[in-house]
Formats: C-alpha cells, structure tokens, sequence
C-alpha cells in the first residue's frame, strides 16, 4: 500500500547518462522547475492510471484512482480503499471487509509520500537527463532518478516523464529489483481549495457504515 500511497507515486537496465554525471545539470533545472510549480499550489487534485507489470508472475493489472493533497495531507481513492491522513492520524477504509483502521501517520523516512514526489531528487538521488520524446504531439523530458543508498530501496529507479511546455508532471515509473514495474500516469491535474475537514474520516462519506478499528 506504500507504493499506492505515494502517488506518490513510477526498463532498460543501463543509459549512458549515469556514466557521464551523477547530477546531471540539466535535468537539475528542470526539476526544480518541476518542484517550484507543484510547491507553490496550495492544494491539488490529481486523477491517475495505475498500473502493476510483474513479468516473474504474470501479472498485469491496472485501475483508476485520485488523489487531494495539501502539503502533508492527502486524501487518496482507490476502487478498494481510501486512504485519508491529516499528517497526524491515518484513516485506511477497506472496502472489503467494510472496516477502517485508525493509525497514527508516521511515515518512514525514505519512503516516497504525496507530498514528497516532486522534490524527492533534492535528498540520497542521483539524476540524469535520458531524452526528450514525443507522443501525442506532445514533448516530454525524461529524467531517471537512482538511490544513493541501492540497499535502503527495493527499487533501483523512478523515470519521470514531465511534460515541457508546463513542467508538470505526466507519469514516474518504479522499477524494482524483482523486475516488477509500477507506473503512475496523470490524466487530469487541477488546483483545488480544500478545508482542513477534508483530510478527516467523516462518516458520512461511508453510508455502508464500516467498522472502525482503533490500532493506535
């Protein structure tokens, strides 16, 4: 649930880029370009793709979902679970089983949370500019990031596909030592205002009435 949470949110193995810098000064500046935009919305909502390829098990899947975020808080909706925290406490409803855990929200350092996506490069990252693409008639910068520490991680690198006439932010792929791949692609990105009620869990949201687990 970690790499859904995150929406933070996303091969081939070897580019020549790592090899010529480990902080490659362009994709430097576009990534801050990137950084600077997204911290300076005070609340966004963003619609996604996800999707899982694991080759070892055959798998393939994928589903829709949202995401409200505002600063640490965030409110992410996935077909089977809600996951809502108000960056103290951390409501996760599971539509199957009809129940909701309460916990406190108590983030690992490394791990790559909402509202940490953007700026991730700033700490234990090397980046590098692989190319500029395009699809759709649209141009994309692609940059890779890697782990400093390659043992903190069970993936070994997030590509970023930033869109570059607005330094916004298409879709990142997670690439796992395993060979699983996990991608997150944005359909629809938008500048929302939220109160701070929205990042509690309101029952009134839940007319199946779920059960609540207090696991504090």
């Amino acid at each position: 649930m970690k790499k859904l949470a995150s929406i933070i949110l996303l091969l081939l193995f070897i580019y020549a880029p790592y090899s010529q810098a480990q902080q490659d000064p362009k994709a430097k500046t576009i990534l801050d370009a990137v950084n600077q935009k997204y911290k300076s919305l005070k609340a966004f909502r963003a619609y996604f793709v996800y999707t899982m390829l694991s080759p070892n098990s055959g798998v393939n899947e994928s589903f829709e979902g949202n995401i409200v975020v505002r600063g640490s808080k965030f409110y992410l909706q996935l077909p089977e679970q809600h996951v809502i925290t108000d960056a103290k406490t951390q409501w996760t409803y599971m539509k199957d089983g009809n129940e909701v855990n309460i916990s406190e929200y108590a983030p690992d350092k490394d791990e790559i949370t909402p509202d940490k996506i953007y700026g991730i490069y700033e700490q234990n990252y090397d980046y590098a500019y692989v190319e500029e693409m395009t699809e759709d008639g649209r141009a994309y910068h692609i940059i890779d990031l890697k782990p400093k520490n390659k043992d903190a991680h069970s993936f070994f690198k997030i590509r970023l596909k930033i869109v570059k006439s607005s330094n916004s932010l298409k879709s990142w792929e997670i690439f796992e030592k395993n060979a699983n791949r996990y991608t997150y692609s944005v359909n629809k990105f938008e500048e929302v205002k939220v109160p701070d009620s929205y990042f509690k869990y309101n029952a009134s949201k839940y007319p199946s009435n779920p059960e609540v687990v207090d696991l504090r």
